[in-house]
C-alpha cells in the first residue's frame, strides 16, 4: 500500500515515500496528509506508545503529530517509526515554546476529525497548543506523552480540560506505564501497564466503569405521562413516568446516580430572550444546562435548530406530533328531535310536494266542476290542504272521490307520500329521541381556522413557527394564536368551550381521559385527527458535555430494542370513544325525551283555539258542497 507526506512551508512542498524513515527533523512548520482525529503523543522507547497511537478509532482517518523543535531522541524514533507503520495520512508539526509555527499558514478549520498526538517534555507549554488545535482540527482523541516528572503538571491539565478524548501517556521506567485520563465522574483514572501487557485502549479497566456512579442533577417538570413530578413532604423531588423510566434504565446501564430540580415561576421548558447588548438570557429546563446547573434535562424537550447554539441534545427517542383538544359539540336540545331525522332539502322537497298535490286536486277538482256532483269535496282549497296536511299525518278523512283521475292521483300520494315518507321519519325520530344528536367535530386544521374557537399553546415557538411557515393555512393559524405562561390554565380553559388548545399528542390524550372524562350526553373535548407539528423528543445536555456519547449509544439499543415503545405504552393513557349505547340503561321514555312532541302538542292546540275564536268572531262560511246537500 502506498503511502505519502507532504510536508508544506512557504517554500517548497517535498514528497517523502512510503517507508523511509526521518533520520532528523524536517525544517517545515506543517506535514499534512488528509483527514483524522487528535491524539496527543510521549516518547515510548519500546514502541509501546506508537502501538497505543496506532490504535486510536477508526472512525478518523488521519494522525497529526506534534513535537518540540528540540525534540529527544525518543521524540525522534516515535516520528520514524509512525512514518513506517502508520497506514493512514498523517501531518508533522513542530512547536516552539508552546506555538505551532504551521498554525499562521492555515486559514480553515478542518471539516473531519483528526486524532494529534503531541510529544512534550515542558507540559507547561500544552494548553496554548491545545487550544490551537482546537481551533484548527475537529479532534478525536488527544494523547499527550510527556516524562515521568511531569506527571502531577499533566493530571492538572488532564483536570482543566475535562475532556475524556484526552489520554496523558506517562512512562515509569522501561517496564511500567501509566495512562491518565479523566472520567465522566469528574475523577482521574489511571491505569498501570506492565511493559508485556497490550495497550490497547479499549481493554483498559476503566472503560469499563462508565460514569462511576457519578451523582447527576436532572431538572424536569411536571408534565403527565411524560413526567409525572412532585415534591414530597421532605421537600425532595420525586419523578414517574416514561421518561422517568427512561432515565432509570440509563442510570443502572452507565453507572450514575440522580437528583432532580424542578424550575420556577411557570417556567417549564424555558425560552430564548435576547438583550439588546446581543446576550441571551435562557430560562426552565434549558436555562438549567445553560447555565450549568444542571447535567441532563427532559420533559418532552424537542430538538430545535435555534436551540443548538446553547445546548446539546442526545439522540431522539420518540416521534410525536403537536395536535389541538377542542370542545366537543354538545348534543342539540331534545325537542330538536322533531326536524332532525330529515335534512334541510328532504324537508324542502316535501314542502314543496305537499304545495304541488295541493295545487293538483284543486284543478282536477276545478276541471271536473261541469259533472254534477263530481268530487266536490276538493273544490274547496282549504279542504285540499286539510287532506294534505291529514294524510301527511297518517289521519285518515272522510271523502267522496268519483273521477277517475283524482282516484289515481290518491292511491300514488298516499302510497309515496302519506305512507314511505311518515314511515322514514317515525323511524328517524324515535332514533334521534333515543340519543341526542350531535354535529360532527372540528377534525381539520381547515374547520379549526374558520371556527370561532380562540387558539392557544405554551410559548412562544409554535406561534412563531407558524407565522414563518410556508403554507399560508399555518399562517393564518398563526395569526389567531395566543400564548399561554400557564399550562394548568392553559387546560382550564376548555372549560368554556371558547378554547383550542395545542401540545404533545400523547399529553392531550392524558389531560382528555384524566380533565375531561365522557358524560352520559356525550364526550366533553375531542382530539382533532389532523395535527399541525411533528416532533423529535430527546435528553437535554450541557453544551459539549462528555455525557453524549455514553447516553446516544445506550438510548440506541433501547429504541432498537423497542423498550421505549414499551414503556410509553405503560403510562399511555387514552379517551376511550362515547359509546351511547353503554352509557345508558333500558329506561322508559321520559317528559325529557318527547318534549318535542308535547311542545307540538301545545302549539297546535293553540293554533286551533285561535282559529276557532276567529271563526266566532267574523263567521263561519259553510262549504259549498255542504249547502248543496
Amino acid at each position: 500500500m502506498s503511502f505519502s507526506m507532504k510536508f508544506l512551508s512557504s517554500k517548497s512542498i517535498d514528497v517523502i515515500p512510503k517507508g523511509k524513515q526521518l533520520t532528523k527533523w524536517p525544517s517545515t512548520t506543517q506535514l499534512e496528509l488528509g483527514i483524522g482525529r487528535s491524539l496527543m503523543l510521549m516518547h515510548d522507547k519500546d514502541c509501546r506508545t506508537v502501538e497505543f497511537i496506532m490504535e486510536a478509532e477508526s472512525m478518523c482517518s488521519g494522525l497529526v503529530v506534534i513535537f518540540e523543535e528540540d525534540g529527544t531522541a525518543e521524540q525522534e524514533e516515535i516520528v520514524d517509526e509512525l512514518s513506517v507503520r502508520y497506514r493512514r495520512p498523517l501531518t508533522l508539526l513542530r512547536s516552539r515554546h508552546g506555538k505551532v509555527q504551521a498554525f499562521d499558514e492555515i486559514t480553515d478549520k478542518e471539516t473531519v476529525c483528526n486524532n494529534v498526538a503531541v510529544l512534550l517534555h515542558n507540559l507547561e507549554e500544552f494548553p496554548p497548543i491545545y487550544e490551537h488545535i482546537q481551533q484548527h482540527y475537529y479532534l478525536g482523541d488527544v494523547i499527550l506523552v510527556t516524562s515521568s516528572n511531569s506527571s502531577k503538571i499533566g493530571d492538572k491539565l488532564l483536570q482543566d480540560a475535562r475532556n475524556e478524548k484526552l489520554y496523558l501517556f506517562v512512562e515509569r521506567g522501561q517496564r511500567l506505564v501509566e495512562i491518565h485520563k479523566w472520567m465522566v465522574s469528574d475523577r482521574l483514572q489511571i491505569d498501570y501497564i506492565s511493559k508485556n501487557n497490550n495497550l490497547s485502549r479499549g481493554k483498559l479497566p476503566g472503560q469499563r466503569k462508565m460514569l462511576m456512579g457519578r451523582n447527576l442533577t436532572i431538572a424536569t417538570l411536571d408534565f403527565p405521562p411524560i413526567v409525572f413530578a412532585k415534591k414530597n413532604v421532605s421537600g425532595k423531588v420525586i419523578a414517574s413516568g416514561i421518561e422517568p423510566s427512561l432515565v432509570a434504565i440509563l442510570a443502572d446501564k452507565l453507572n450514575f446516580k440522580v437528583n432532580y430540580i424542578l424550575p420556577v415561576n411557570d417556567e417549564m421548558w424555558g425560552t430564548l430572550v435576547f438583550n439588546g447588548t446581543g446576550n441571551v438570557t435562557v430560562t426552565g429546563l434549558l436555562g438549567f444546562l445553560h447555565r450549568k446547573e444542571a447535567d441532563v434535562s427532559y420533559g418532552d424537550l424537542h430538538m430545535q435548530q435555534r436551540l443548538l447554539p446553547y445546548v446539546d441534545f442526545t439522540r431522539a427517542f420518540r416521534n410525536n406530533y403537536e395536535c389541538f383538544l377542542v370542545p366537543a359539540p354538545r348534543p342539540y336540545a331534545k325537542w330538536t328531535a322533531l326536524y332532525h331525522p330529515f335534512s334541510s332539502a328532504i324537508w324542502a322537497v316535501t314542502g314543496l310536494v305537499c304545495i304541488f298535490a295541493v295545487g293538483t286536486l284543486r284543478l282536477l277538482a276545478k276541471w271536473s266542476s261541469w259533472r254534477a256532483n263530481e268530487d266536490g269535496f276538493f273544490s274547496d282549497t282549504m279542504v285540499c290542504f286539510l287532506f294534505i296536511l291529514g294524510s301527511m299525518l297518517s289521519a285518515q278523512q272522510p271523502q267522496e272521490v268519483r273521477m277517475p283521475a283524482n282516484r289515481l292521483f290518491l292511491i300514488w300520494w298516499l302510497l309515496a307520500a302519506a305512507t314511505v315518507i311518515p314511515t322514514v321519519y317515525r323511524s328517524g325520530l324515535i332514533s334521534y329521541i333515543t340519543f341526542p344528536y350531535t354535529p360532527a367535530p372540528i377534525d381539520t386544521i381547515q374547520q379549526l381556522v374558520d371556527s370561532p374557537l380562540k387558539k392557544i399553546s405554551w410559548g412562544d415557538y409554535f406561534k412563531t413557527s407558524l407565522l414563518n411557515s410556508n403554507d399560508p393555512l399555518h399562517r393564518k393559524l398563526g395569526v389567531q394564536f395566543a400564548i399561554a405562561t400557564n399550562l394548568t390554565n392553559m387546560f382550564s380553559l376548555l372549560e368554556t368551550d371558547s378554547w383550542a388548545v395545542m401540545s404533545n399528542q400523547g399529553n392531550l390524550r392524558y389531560q382528555a381521559a384524566a380533565l375531561f372524562p365522557p358524560t352520559s350526553d356525550g364526550p366533553r373535548v375531542h382530539l382533532m385527527t389532523e395535527c399541525v407539528f411533528p416532533t423529535r423528543s430527546a435528553l437535554g445536555l450541557q453544551k459539549g458535555s462528555s455525557l453524549k456519547p455514553y447516553f446516544d449509544k445506550e438510548i440506541y439499543r433501547l429504541v432498537e430494542a423497542g423498550i421505549v415503545e414499551h414503556i410509553s405504552s405503560q403510562f399511555a393513557k387514552k379517551q376511550k370513544p362515547w359509546d351511547p349505547t353503554k352509557s345508558r340503561k333500558l329506561a322508559a321514555y321520559s317528559l325529557d325525551s318527547l318534549q318535542g312532541a308535547f311542545y307540538l302538542l301545545g302549539l297546535g292546540i293553540a293554533l286551533s283555539f285561535l282559529i276557532f275564536l276567529s271563526e266566532v268572531i267574523f263567521g263561519y262560511r259553510k262549504p259549498k258542497f255542504l249547502l248543496a246537500k
